[in-house]
C-alpha cells in the first residue's frame, strides 16, 4: 500500500523528465569507461593481475602494452559514446568488451557488477541514438556522421543563384 503511493507519486512527478533517461544512462556508462580507460593508462601495473595468461601468450606485446591498448580503446569509444557518435556500433562493441571481461573475471562480485554494466551498455545499443546524440544532429537533412555532399544539380543551382546575384 505504501509502496503504491510512493510509486504513484514518483510516476506523476517524473513524467516530464522520462525522455532524459537514455542520455543519463549513455553519459553514465561513458564516464565509467573513461574512468577505467584513464586509470589503465595512468597506472597499467595495477591492472596486470586482472589480465588472463592466455592473452599474453597469444600476442607479442607485453602486459603493460596490452593494458595501455585497452585503456586507449576504452577512452576512444567512451568519448564517442559520450558525444553520441556512432552510438549503436560503439555501445555494441563496449558491451561485447564487458561481456568478455565477465567471462574472464567469472562468478563473483566483480563479475556480477560487470554483467550488469554490460547489460546496461547493451540497452544503449538496443535503443540507439537518443535525441541528444550528435548522431541525431542534421546537416543538410543528413545525419551528422554521414558524408554531406551536393549532387551536380545542387551545385549547378548554387552557381546559377550566385551568377544571378552578381548580374543584379
Amino acid at each position: 500500500m505504501v509502496l503504491n503511493k510512493i510509486e504513484n507519486y514518483f510516476e506523476k512527478k517524473t513524467e516530464k523528465i522520462k525522455k532524459y533517461y537514455h542520455i543519463v544512462l549513455r553519459i553514465g556508462i561513458a564516464i565509467l569507461f573513461l574512468w577505467f580507460g584513464f586509470s589503465q593508462i595512468i597506472n597499467p601495473d595495477a591492472w596486470i593481475g586482472l589480465m588472463p595468461n592466455y592473452v599474453q601468450s597469444i600476442t607479442p606485446f607485453s602486459a603493460n602494452t596490452l593494458i595501455l591498448f585497452n585503456g586507449i580503446f576504452e577512452i576512444i569509444f567512451a568519448t564517442l559514446l559520450l558525444l553520441g557518435l556512432y552510438t549503436r556500433t560503439v555501445s555494441l562493441l563496449l558491451s561485447l568488451h564487458l561481456f568478455h571481461i565477465v567471462t574472464i573475471v567469472g562468478y563473483g562480485a566483480i563479475g556480477a557488477r560487470d554483467l550488469a554494466l554490460a547489460i546496461a551498455t547493451l540497452s544503449i545499443f538496443l535503443h540507439g541514438a537518443d535525441e541528444f546524440c550528435l548522431d541525431k544532429l542534421k546537416v543538410n537533412n543528413k545525419p551528422f556522421n554521414e558524408k554531406v555532399s551536393k549532387n551536380d544539380e545542387e551545385v549547378k543551382e548554387d552557381i546559377k543563384i550566385k551568377e544571378e546575384k552578381e548580374n543584379k
